[in-house]
């Protein structure tokens, strides 16, 4: 079997107060939990090769 390295990617927002565009992507780039308000859905986006992690680290069944 190969491995693989899959990035999922979690959709959140954060609601900002801020003079212009750029200072609100600054001033949400620099929060942490708390403040973002993730949706409870993900999705699997890239894909790559990799065979760098631990073996207890893999997974090889769907959890549902």
């Amino acid at each position: 079997m190969t491995k693989y390295c899959v990035t999922v990617v979690q959709t959140g927002c954060v609601f900002v107060e801020a003079e212009s565009e750029e200072e609100a992507v600054d001033i949400a780039a620099h929060q942490f939990g708390n403040s973002v308000y993730w949706d409870d859905v993900w999705e699997a986006t890239d894909v790559i090769e990799d065979d760098g992690a631990l073996p207890e680290m893999y997974i090889h069944d769907r959890a549902f």
